[in-house]
């Protein structure tokens, strides 16, 4: 087997001062990812907040207002109003005014007072992940005065009999502690995989349009005639891209534990370690792009051709879990959704790749993989 070539340094260090020297590549290099970060770790937000709330009160009586002033403090909902009829109120959510219409009936003070009171929550159903979540905590908010009276009574009840009130058991009482993100943070959530999502595109594009350049103006063939051998320009193209990749990993991290106070509470090598990995997936990716490509143009359309279904089937957002068997058996060969379970697991929970080694251990075979095909193809296009 030949010795590589000392002239891969000198490739690198040629790709290296070109992406230096062309400002918009740096800024797409250094730039574009911080802006990514913030825009999604702001934008991007599943936490119930403000959520615009109607009240149709047709009972008018101290329990109905009470009702009204629970709504009113909660941070989940904003209260744009209190009607006088349910039409009013249904009216307001099918026009898109409200996202929140509760009915509150006549009868409804005497009814709470023998513990059969009912409330009709209506919801927009248009985003039904918002809708279930404003419904729920609607009947808890609404639900939790007449517990109390509930409550209140059977332990007057209990006293009356000679029972003493510590006793009085009025159901099963739950205590939620969430592990890992206890203020339910989106942010939290969603910027390890903003991570993952942003070096998926940094790396892989750059590497196919940094070699479909070299095809436009004509540089390759020159390359292709000297002693450089394929593996060693490939190595010279990729290297410098795999340094850029991890330097982003280091920017983007930083970036979420200021602006969002998203924790690294994992080793930052193990979080380096899995970049590394990922990144042979990426690059090979690319790689192959800039070998069906002729042109950067080209080059672009078919990395986020191949960007979208990787991201859909990721676990980004959506649950793996309830997407349909056939689609959860796709998502076995895609990188994307190894490497989001790797971030989410050592910066938020604080896992190192053993705890992790299904993860780690699959998404380095598929990357092993892809980079030997993308290889073996760029050597037999070039040579």
């Amino acid at each position: 087997m030949k010795a590589l070539s000392p002239v891969i340094p000198r490739i690198m260090q040629k790709e290296f001062t070109q992406a230096v020297r062309d400002k918009r590549m740096l800024g797409v290099m250094l730039v574009a990812p911080v802006l990514q970060v913030v825009l999604f770790g702001y934008a991007v937000n599943l936490d119930l907040t403000a959520q615009p709330t109607v009240v149709a009160d047709l009972d008018h009586s101290e329990a109905s207002r009470d009702a009204v002033r629970v709504l009113a403090r909660a941070e989940s909902f904003r209260l744009v109003g209190v009607v006088e009829t349910d039409d009013a109120a249904e009216q307001m959510l099918a026009r898109g005014e409200v996202a929140m219409s509760v009915l509150i009936p006549r009868g409804f003070e005497e009814r709470r007072a023998r513990g059969d009171a009912e409330v009709l929550v209506l919801v927009d159903g248009a985003d039904s992940n918002t809708a279930l979540r404003a419904s729920q905590e609607a009947s808890q908010l609404l639900n939790a005065p007449a517990m109390a009276a509930q409550r209140e009574r059977l332990q007057l009840a209990a006293s009356s009999v000679g029972l003493a009130a510590d006793v009085v058991r009025t159901g099963l009482e739950i205590e939620a502690r969430p592990w890992f993100n206890p203020e339910m943070k989106t942010a939290i959530f969603l910027v390890p995989a903003v991570l993952a999502l942003v070096l998926m595109i940094i790396t892989m594009v750059l590497t196919a349009m940094g070699l479909t350049r070299e095809k436009e103006i004509g540089t390759l063939e020159q390359i292709m005639v000297t002693p450089v051998r394929p593996i060693e320009l490939m190595i010279g193209k990729t290297v410098p891209f795999a340094c850029i990749g991890l330097l982003d990993v280091a920017v983007i991290v930083s970036v979420a534990a200021v602006v969002f106070d998203v924790p690294v509470r994992g080793s930052m090598l193990a979080l380096f370690g899995a970049s590394a990995l990922f990144l042979m997936t990426t690059l090979g990716l690319g790689l192959f792009i800039s070998t069906v490509s002729g042109t950067q143009q080209q080059a672009m359309m078919n990395a986020f051709f191949l960007l979208m279904p990787a991201l859909m089937l990721s676990g980004y957002i959506f649950p793996l879990e309830n997407m349909p068997r056939l689609v959860q058996w796709l998502t076995v060969v895609n990188p994307l959704r190894y490497y989001i379970a790797l971030t989410r697991g050592i910066m938020i929970k604080g896992a190192g790749l053993a705890d992790l080694w299904q993860e780690t251990l699959t998404l380095a075979a598929l990357g092993l993989l892809v980079l030997v095909l993308a290889a073996a193809r760029f050597k037999k296009r070039i040579a």
